[in-house]
């Protein structure tokens, strides 16, 4: 599999991005990297380090897109930046993906105007990953930010890309699906989640009915359905609560003197392991889904770390043909609600 890794963007680019990308040449030995951006940059990160030059190239290009640069006019103008070279190399077929941690808007433009939508997609969605209680089961969002307004019929196109995903990149064979809202009742919710529940109830989806955001992570769902308005507001709440539990479980342990302390040395391996767990590093990104490559949108604020786990994300997704699947269930879709029709 062939990733190309946008080098640009992020507030630690380009060395967290290129460190990454070496970490994950070593995860994975049939993985193939290009690393797009200014090509002196890049090399000064890369000087002095080992690596397998046969899976290791550089992409150049002249520019790069900020978080200030208007996300469709920086498209459609910085045709030499990092992000539209990176983007144009999948559209090409030279890569099977791509990763980067620039302006979320300008790669969700440009995965729909330089890679394309799927036939039938409407609206790309971004699909983050969240943990659960359940250990080793995740919840997948879609969508995650990308879309503030949505029509009912655009979240059962959600919906559908994200029973495509779980299936492929997770392995579950029916995909537990659920519609965030403000109750659990059907009657609940605005005038459009309303009409998105009575879509996905006849579906033939495995609707499984509203899912308030206190029980999201108590992994009710497999894939939660909202729009990029909702979504983000939920995603950054529960990023920001585990944030602060950490923080005011170690403010507490510092004003609690030695039995504190004593009690945090013996609590602190599992006290790690749940912090990993609720780390965004660990996960290293999101999908968007409904275009015609994979592209993953890491975190702004990525380390070597998030970009080594996005690239290993990004060649899951290709690996596991999430395109390809995503393709296969909307034309499904479309096929049962054509002979709906003719009933």
């Amino acid at each position: 599999m062939k990733i190309v890794l946008d080098c640009h963007g992020g507030d630690n680019c380009p060395q967290a991005a290129v460190d990454g990308a070496l970490a994950a040449l070593e995860r994975l030995p049939e993985l193939e990297l290009t690393l797009c951006g200014i090509e002196r940059e890049i090399q000064t990160c890369l000087n002095g380090r080992a690596y397998d030059r046969d899976r290791l190239r550089i992409l150049p290009a002249q520019d790069w897109i900020s978080n200030e640069d208007s996300p469709t006019l920086a498209i459609r103008r910085k045709k030499t930046s990092s992000m539209v070279v990176a983007l144009n190399s999948v559209a090409a077929g030279d890569a099977d993906g791509i990763v980067s941690s620039g302006n979320t808007g300008a790669l969700l433009a440009g995965a729909q105007l330089l890679v394309g939508r799927l036939p039938g997609v409407t609206r790309a969605c971004l699909a983050p990953v969240m943990p659960t209680l359940e250990d080793g089961r995740d919840v997948v969002m879609v969508d995650g930010g990308a879309n503030v307004d949505c029509r009912p019929d655009t979240y059962l196109e959600f919906a559908i890309m994200g029973d495509a995903f779980m299936r492929s990149v997770y392995g579950i064979a029916s995909p537990r699906i659920g519609l965030l809202s403000n109750g659990a009742e059907a009657e609940k919710g605005n005038e459009a989640t309303k009409l998105a529940h009575a879509l996905l109830r006849e579906s033939g989806l495995n609707f499984v009915g509203n899912v308030e955001a206190r029980y999201v992570m108590n992994g009710v769902c497999d894939v939660l359905v909202t729009d990029g308005w909702a979504g983000n507001m939920a995603l950054k709440s529960a990023e920001g609560m585990a944030h602060n539990l950490f923080e005011m479980m170690r403010r507490n342990i510092e004003r609690g003197g030695l039995r504190a302390k004593l009690g945090y040395w013996l609590l602190r391996p599992a006290l790690r392991s749940v912090k990993r767990r609720m780390s965004s590093d660990e996960i290293g990104g999101g999908a968007f889904l409904g275009v015609r490559g994979v592209v993953v949108k890491a975190h702004g604020a990525s380390g070597a770390q998030a970009f080594c786990n996005a690239i290993l994300s990004a060649h899951k997704l290709a690996r596991g043909y999430v395109v390809q699947r995503i393709a296969e269930g909307l034309s499904a879709s479309r096929r049962v609600c054509a002979d709906t029709e003719r009933a």
